[in-house]
């Protein structure tokens, strides 16, 4: 472990040096802190909507240890018909994010929520509970895959000037684990911080910070509730249970480890509901009255990998892959298999709404080989894992289960596919033979891997009725008594901000017809929607529009603390300045110092090596040429 740690420092200090080249070449353009929401800097979120309960979430930019925060809901923007309220602790344990579930609500009721810390208040955020009884229509977005370095989060802007849905669904790769690569091109100024691969608890909450000052993230968070469920890179990329496919233990440290940093992390700063008896495993429901029961699975940490490199290779390459898989492979564990087919089996809803990460459907598509292409499986998908898509058909088929809809994402491609039930023999020109529909939601940013291939998986795959591998956007799925159906809208592929989106396609099935067709778009069920929540928040003090912070430096985090080793910190730095970081005992000595150098205006991540000091308390302070400001750490 010493050596991990060891190496891991030297790689550390290294990315510094080449961090500090560099900070100035590569300004990011939307890094900047708004004063007008301090200390509130990571806004407010909802998550996790039921009929009488639902999450909310914030996080406190603050140098005490522990800090005290009230919250309040209303149903009134005004914050005057106070429904619910109370107090709640955060210190850096929880890397001072606020969680809180709040009961007792009303079902398909629209409520408003603050919080309020340090004498300010933060912004409202609205949010609305989930109906019950007889359900005439439920509107959704959905997207997966939104990777900060690829491009602007165009999607999520207009999801929010649009204002036309109930609830928002991320299917995933909500963050991206990966950092900047060597070699790589930052032309939009879109550089993930910090720059190395996230690997540990603070590089991982690093991430999530800076994901989270992004402008469209927070201000869509305001505006709806969300349900995340996470996929491969709120771990690494390709994660299964024992590893991952750019997972390195000699820089990285155990896989558990790592694995249980970003679970934790996540829980943190995505507003959802644990279930402590289920730590690594997604599990939920929620019931939309009669209308919809939408079943969240984990298709991810769960996945036994293949048991030899033969088999992985039998699993993608031939068509009829069922026989080449195991019992003891699983994609999903036995326990959330069970729980799965059983949400599945009991649900009396009119229909069943399956999210979860990655593609069900089996599909082939093209591997060119000394020039001829031959067919393969998807290893990302269910496709890798036939048996459990087999334990789900066997299910439906037997119980005789219609109208099921599944949501996916992860693969970078606009799909539609009918699902084949494996019993009566599929006919594409009638649909006869299929027990549901999938949708594939594109990716946030571009991104997408079969380009070219369109009319080679249209041939090679008779159940698939729509795939657009050049496209990045999001999706509307219409849910009403009679009908489900998914408007695929396309935003600009520029990577630049831009409020530009066109429809591509959409597809409805039909109550108990169980297969798609293409209708014209898009779709809407007449409905009202409230206005959306003002940006600002309540009397705070600060005029609004004041988008520029008005301290010289602002800390938004130390990390670790308590620490052993080295200290990580991300800071705001008004004005470009000579930045120098100094360590002071509890008796006011300096023990310890490091000049940062020019550092660019915005935020910025940097570290010290403290492993030379003494166990104890410190000071550290960051000096510019226009202030300073300090922190308190322990050093263990």
């Amino acid at each position: 472990m010493q050596s991990f740690y060891k190496s891991n420092l030297l790689l550390f200090f290294l990315w510094i040096i080449t961090f500090q080249c560099f900070a100035g070449l590569y300004p990011n353009d939307r890094s900047e802190l708004d004063s007008t929401i301090a200390p509130f800097y990571h806004g407010v979120a909802s998550g996790d909507p039921l009929t009488d309960r639902i999450i909310i979430w914030t996080r406190v930019t603050t140098d005490q240890d522990t800090v005290s925060v009230k919250w309040r809901m209303a149903t009134d923007t005004g914050m005057q018909n106070i429904v619910g309220q109370g107090m709640v602790l955060t210190d850096t344990s929880k890397d001072y994010t606020v969680k809180v579930d709040v009961t007792g609500l009303q079902p398909n009721t629209y409520y408003y929520y603050e919080f309020e810390a340090l004498g300010r208040l933060s912004q409202r955020g609205r949010t609305k509970t989930m109906p019950t009884g007889n359900v005439n229509n439920l509107r959704i977005a959905f997207m997966s895959c939104s990777n900060y370095s690829f491009g602007y989060f165009n999607a999520y802007d207009i999801i929010r000037e649009r204002n036309d849905v109930d609830l928002l669904i991320h299917l995933g790769d909500y963050i991206y684990e990966d950092g900047f690569r060597i070699g790589g091109v930052d032309t939009i100024h879109r550089r993930p911080f910090p720059e190395y691969d996230a690997f540990d608890l603070v590089s991982y909450r690093q991430r999530y910070a800076w994901y989270r000052l992004d402008p469209s993230t927070r201000d869509l968070h305001q505006q709806f509730p969300m349900v995340v469920i996470w996929d491969d890179h709120e771990f690494a990329n390709d994660a299964t249970k024992d590893t991952a496919l750019r997972h390195d233990p000699a820089t990285q440290g155990p896989w558990a480890v790592r694995k249980a940093n970003a679970i934790r992390a996540y829980k943190e700063w995505i507003p959802m509901r644990e279930d402590t008896a289920n730590t690594n495993i997604i599990n939920y429901t929620q019931h939309i009255g009669n209308l919809a029961d939408i079943i969240y699975t984990e298709d991810r940490i769960e996945r036994v990998d293949a048991n030899n490199f033969q088999q992985a290779y039998d699993l993608v390459s031939h068509i009829d892959n069922l026989q080449y898989d195991t019992p003891n492979r699983t994609m999903h564990g036995f326990r959330q298999m069970e729980w799965m087919t059983q949400q599945l089996k009991n649900s009396t809803a009119t229909w069943r709404i399956l999210a979860n990460q990655v593609v069900f459907a089996s599909y082939v598509y093209k591997q060119n080989i000394l020039g001829i292409p031959f067919p393969f499986h998807n290893a990302a998908g269910w496709d890798i894992n036939p048996l459990d898509r087999k334990m789900v058909l066997d299910t439906i088929n037997h119980y005789g289960i219609d109208n099921v809809v599944v949501l996916s994402g992860d693969i970078h491609i606009a799909m539609a596919f009918d699902l084949p039930n494996g019993v009566v023999p599929y006919d594409p020109a009638t649909g006869a033979g299929s027990f549901g529909v999938e949708f594939v939601s594109d990716n946030t940013v571009k991104g997408g891997i079969f380009g070219g291939q369109e009319s080679y998986m249209y041939n090679n795959n008779k159940h698939l009725r729509y795939v657009n591998p050049k496209s990045q956007g999001f999706c509307v799925l219409d849910v009403n008594p009679t009908s489900v159906c998914c408007d695929f809208w396309e935003t600009d592929s520029s990577g630049l901000l831009s409020n530009n989106y066109k429809l591509l396609k959409t597809f409805c099935t039909q109550l108990n017809e169980n297969h798609l067709k293409e209708y014209p778009g898009p779709t809407y069920t007449s409905r009202s929607f409230p206005a959306p929540i003002p940006y600002a928040p309540r009397n705070n003090g600060i005029a609004v529009g004041i988008r520029n912070h008005q301290n010289p430096v602002e800390v938004m985090s130390i990390y670790p603390n308590p620490t052993q080793h080295y200290l990580q910190f991300q800071y705001f730095v008004k004005n470009p300045s000579d930045i120098t970081v100094a360590i002071f005992d509890v008796a006011g000595n300096k023990v310890a110092e490091s000049k940062l150098g020019s550092t660019s205006n915005g935020l910025n991540v940097d570290g010290i090596d403290i492993s030379s000091l003494a166990a104890g308390s410190y000071i550290i302070s960051f000096i510019s040429e226009d202030g300073t400001v300090s922190r308190k750490f322990i050093k263990r």
